[in-house]
């Protein structure tokens, strides 16, 4: 069985380093899988990017193609509208490759149109790292009982300003070019019951695989020479996050954070062990923001060594998202044997058991968040059954092995599926 990859990227978002991760689990599995890109990060020769002269300009080209019409309806996050009006890759090229099935990972940014996905021949697969496959033209979008992507985009839009319905634009073009079902992969069960929700892709099949990751080396290790290597006092309880660039991002909840932080620092005045933070992504505070008083390390941009470093020396994890599919911070902060406190939304019950591996805190109270954090805090015998629990679901469910496995076996019936046909 070959299978083609076609992701934007093989690293650097999030997206990407988790579409090269399958990349590798479909290797660990037998599978002969190579993956074309828009943007080549790594060098493994599996990977293909664009060879064409002026590829550099051509794609910054397309990209700014793919913004224009959410500038012209004045829409308020543009780089967060993806309308699928251009592509870095051929249809023909996708039809007469040797793969017995195609792949689709995250194809913005103008790397693969609506269009084109819908003139796919193939047999056809979408991990799904988001939810643009079943929105318009939103790669995140309310989740709520009234969102338009449930009902067609059958009311109008509100909202000052948008002259252009620009999203039901989108809609009606997926819905124009896209006649065959794909078989959807969503990493989390919230995601799989979104696009059931749909009506563009009720229909579809879907089936939930989670993101893989590297257990070899995502593992726990001596949390006093991670302590070490990050310049991180040993005599301290320390809490962790991750933040992409834009700290702003309603989804990924900085603020209750903060707003966390507050309480834990009031809660824990008269602790044994005085609390910091450490947040990861960022290598200074940003205007405005502060720490609750609490020690706070700033520790940047992390590559994967780094990364695992931050793991080891942290007593718990903490992802206060409002909304999130899959966060890989929370996967390899499990597979190091690092609690993670969340709230009980979206995808995160999924990778949190609570109690267990971690702590659910009711939807944005930030009190239940706090409380959470403070009670693995409180307790070395809690993390350190957390811990092993983590450990213990993450080799069970996010190994190479098991993901790779899985992604084989459903690919092999997507196959004999369409020969039927």
């Amino acid at each position: 069985m070959k299978v083609l990859m076609l992701s934007h990227s093989d690293g650097g978002g999030g997206a990407g380093r988790a579409s090269y991760r399958l990349l590798r689990a479909l290797d660990d599995s037998g599978v002969d899988a190579s993956m074309r890109v828009d943007f080549k990060n790594t060098d493994d020769p599996r990977v293909q990017g664009s060879t064409a002269p002026g590829r550099d300009a051509l794609r910054r080209a397309r990209i700014t193609i793919e913004e224009v019409p959410a500038y012209l309806a004045r829409f308020p996050q543009p780089r967060l509208f993806s309308p699928g009006l251009v592509s870095g890759i051929s249809t023909h090229a996708i039809n007469q490759s040797d793969a017995d099935v195609v792949n689709l990972q995250w194809i913005n940014f103008g790397f693969l149109s609506v269009k084109r996905i819908g003139a796919i021949t193939k047999p056809l697969t979408w991990n799904m790292h988001d939810m643009w496959a079943f929105t318009g033209g939103l790669n995140y979008d309310s989740d709520g009982p009234d969102a338009r992507w449930r009902t067609g985009f059958a009311s109008r839009q509100t909202g000052a300003g948008q002259w252009w319905d620009v999203d039901r634009w989108v809609w009606r073009r997926k819905v124009k070019h896209w006649k065959r079902p794909i078989t959807l992969i969503a990493s989390s069960s919230w995601m799989a019951s979104l696009a059931k929700e749909s009506e563009l892709t009720s229909t579809w099949p879907v089936a939930v695989i989670p993101n893989p990751v590297d257990v070899h080396i995502y593992q726990p290790g001596s949390q006093e020479a991670a302590r070490n290597s990050l310049g991180i006092p040993q005599d301290v309880s320390l809490v962790l996050a991750f933040f992409p660039r834009n700290l702003g991002d309603p989804r990924k909840g900085f603020d209750l954070f903060v707003e966390t932080l507050e309480r834990l620092a009031q809660s824990t005045q008269r602790a044994e062990r005085p609390v910091h933070i450490a947040i990861a992504g960022h290598d200074t505070p940003p205007t405005g923001a502060t720490i609750a008083g609490l020690p706070t390390h700033w520790l940047g941009y992390l590559d994967d060594t780094a990364a695992i470093s931050a793991y080891r020396a942290a007593d718990v994890m903490v992802v206060p998202s409002r909304q999130d599919n899959s966060p890989q911070a929370a996967t390899e902060a499990l597979a190091c044997g690092t609690p993670v406190v969340a709230f009980n939304v979206s995808g995160l019950p999924d990778f949190i058991d609570h109690q267990s591996t971690g702590y659910l805190a009711t939807a944005f109270e930030t009190h239940d968040l706090a409380s959470g954090i403070e009670r693995i805090l409180a307790s070395a015998d809690v993390q350190q059954s957390m811990s092993t629990s983590a450990r213990q679901r993450a080799e069970s469910q996010w190994s190479y092995r098991a993901v790779g496995s899985a992604h084989a076996e459903l690919f092999a019936q997507v196959i004999e599926d369409f020969k039927r046909r």
